[in-house]
C-alpha cells in the first residue's frame, strides 16, 4: 500500500470517528437546548477521536477493532459532550447570552429609576 493511500485511510477512520463525535455532541445539544453545548463540541471531537484511536493502539488492530472503534468513539463523545455541557452551566458561562444581557440592562435600568425618584 503506497504512503497516500495509508494517510488516506486513517484520514477516514478520524473523519468517521469525529462524525460520530459531531452526531452524539447534536443529541445533547437537542437535550440541552442548545444552552451551553456550542464550548462542548471541540471536546466531543477530541474525545471521540481519541477514543477511536485507542482501540487499535490497545492492539485491535484486525475487523474486531475496526467494529469496536465506532461504538467507542460514540461513547466517548457522548460523555465529552454531557462533561462539556455540565462545565459550562457549571462556571456560569449559559448568563452570556444575550437575551439574559438584555434581562439584566432592562432590570438595571429600572431599578435606577425607581431610586431616583424623590421623595418629600
Amino acid at each position: 500500500m503506497t504512503p497516500e493511500a495509508r494517510l488516506a485511510f486513517v484520514l477516514f477512520f478520524f473523519a468517521a470517528w469525529c462524525f460520530l463525535g459531531l452526531l452524539v455532541w447534536a443529541i445533547a445539544a437537542v437535550i440541552a437546548r442548545g444552552r451551553g453545548a456550542l464550548p462542548a463540541l471541540p471536546l466531543a471531537l477530541a474525545a471521540a477521536s481519541a477514543a477511536g484511536a485507542a482501540v487499535p493502539l490497545v492492539g485491535l488492530d484486525d475487523f474486531t477493532g475496526f467494529l469496536l472503534s465506532f461504538p467507542t468513539a460514540f461513547l466517548a463523545g457522548g460523555i465529552a459532550s454531557a462533561a462539556g455541557v455540565f462545565f459550562v452551566r457549571r462556571l456560569g458561562a449559559n448568563g452570556l447570552s444575550t437575551d439574559s444581557a438584555r434581562r439584566k440592562a432592562l432590570h438595571a435600568q429600572t431599578a435606577r429609576r425607581e431610586s431616583d425618584v424623590e421623595t418629600d
